[in-house]
């Protein structure tokens, strides 16, 4: 849990470090991992109108729960008291990111075989490794 928060971050300053050359578009990117999905799970397109509003769901309420454990790592605390309390909330947003990936696995599972949930999640992962490589090496042009 702790990697893939880091590699977001990571790949989320690459995005801002980009520039004029190449500007993340979100709503690209999504289309992009879509298409990725589609082809990788080999989902019919019955599968995918049913797939994709949840995948979607789930996508939003983690980047919310992204924002939150960013902002709570810009803060400084200045005592014992305070780091504890920063320590412990961000300990509980990664918990609640764990239940939330489960919780939505369960509904995926409830729409498609879990043999293709299996190779969604595979893709993604790729697909986001692959993205995250690309945008890196834009970083160092």
């Amino acid at each position: 849990m702790l990697k893939r928060f880091f590699f977001i971050l990571i790949m989320m300053t690459c995005v801002l470090h980009v520039g004029a050359q190449e500007k993340f578009n979100p709503v690209q990117f999504r289309a992009d991992l879509h298409k990725r999905l589609i082809a990788d799970a080999r989902l019919t397109q019955e599968e995918a109108d049913k797939f994709f509003p949840v995948f979607d769901e789930m996508k939003d309420k983690q980047r919310e729960l992204h924002k939150q454990m960013k902002s709570l790592g810009k803060q400084k605390p200045g005592s014992d008291a305070a780091c504890k309390s920063v320590v412990f909330k961000k300990d509980k947003l990664e918990m609640q990111m764990k239940q939330l990936e489960a919780s939505y696995h369960e509904r995926f599972m409830k729409i498609l075989s879990p043999s293709k949930v299996y190779d969604l999640l595979k893709s993604e992962s790729r697909f986001q490794r692959e993205t995250f490589r690309k945008m890196a090496r834009n970083c160092n042009k």
